[in-house]
């Protein structure tokens, strides 16, 4: 993967005006649409299964729960944890009282410290690997620095505009690694509005294969949030559609660790797999075809209607 170094300092002063902290929470209640009868067979099956729930949120933590209440975000994904454990008030804090850096469990939203943020370097420009934010992913990964979203992720919040002239002055930003290990694709899996980039990111040379620290590729965070546009423009650009999840590429400048430190196997968790488990029935029907047919169908009919440039 591409690293930004010298030229992101330039970058941050072109957005240093900017509220930074932000949380990506999707906030829009998707419009109805008829699912197919396969979908609704797949979705009575997962949601007679109340007592039994999974750490797959949108970006897992190491806070499991083994039976809880099927709880749902505000935009309909479910969360497939208890947010209101003990043990969950005691680590991140009570409803309103979360790190708006942190992890906010009572809306599934996370913020710089965790995903998108400025990531620490040392003296050669390399990215400082170790403890998460909260300790929120067990995986070592890029350590946070502090200051909010790297300025590529507040260019995508920015608009269009903003997020052309960074990458016409930074062309490598668009691979940039941020906490959580995120890179630009990975982000415009965290929201509805940022989904609308996807394109754009990848017609500037955004690699649709990256992994982040979670073992997430960009199709897998569209799917963990419902988000088809974003998922459709991937697709079509080419992205595998059984990918399983898990981290099998080393982070080319992990810090003075080693290379083999941030090496993982893969979980097998394919995209299908996390947009069943979330509830994410646009980009289950998205991603159906893929499943049930030797060929590769085109998801042409998804809108993509974007008013980025290019």
């Amino acid at each position: 993967m591409p690293f930004v170094t010298a030229s992101k300092l330039t970058l941050s002063v072109l957005f240093s005006s900017v509220t930074r902290a932000v949380t990506f929470s999707c906030v829009v209640c998707p419009p109805f649409r008829p699912l197919s009868p396969i979908v609704l067979a797949m979705s009575a099956a997962s949601s007679s299964s109340k007592s039994s729930c999974s750490s797959s949120s949108s970006l897992p933590s190491d806070s499991t729960s083994t039976s809880c209440t099927s709880y749902v975000r505000a935009d309909g994904v479910r969360m497939n944890y208890d947010p209101y454990t003990p043990e969950m008030r005691a680590k991140y804090g009570a409803p309103g009282r979360t790190d708006s850096e942190g992890f906010d469990p009572y809306s599934d939203s996370v913020g710089p410290g965790i995903y998108g943020g400025n990531v620490k370097r040392d003296a050669d420009g390399k990215i400082v690997v170790g403890d998460q934010y909260q300790g929120h992913n067990p995986r070592p990964g890029p350590v946070y620095a502090g200051g909010g979203y790297a300025p590529i992720v507040e260019a995508m919040r920015l608009g269009p505009d903003a997020l052309n002239d960074l990458l016409d002055a930074c062309p490598e930003a668009v691979n940039e690694v941020t906490t959580g290990g995120a890179t630009p694709l990975h982000m415009a899996g965290m929201s509805q509005r940022n989904q609308k980039g996807t394109a754009f990111l990848i017609a500037r040379g955004g690699d649709i294969e990256a992994v982040d620290t979670y073992g997430y590729r960009p199709l897998h965070r569209m799917a963990s949030n419902n988000l088809a546009v974003g998922a459709a423009a991937l697709l079509d650009a080419g992205a595998d559609p059984k990918a399983p999840a898990g981290i099998k590429r080393r982070y080319a400048n992990a810090g003075n660790k080693g290379e083999t430190d941030v090496e993982d196997t893969e979980s097998g968790e394919t995209p299908m797999d996390v947009a069943r488990s979330a509830g994410a029935w646009d980009v289950v029907q998205l991603l159906l075809p893929y499943y049930t047919s030797g060929s590769r169908a085109s998801s042409a009919g998804v809108s993509q209607t974007c008013d980025l440039p290019g």
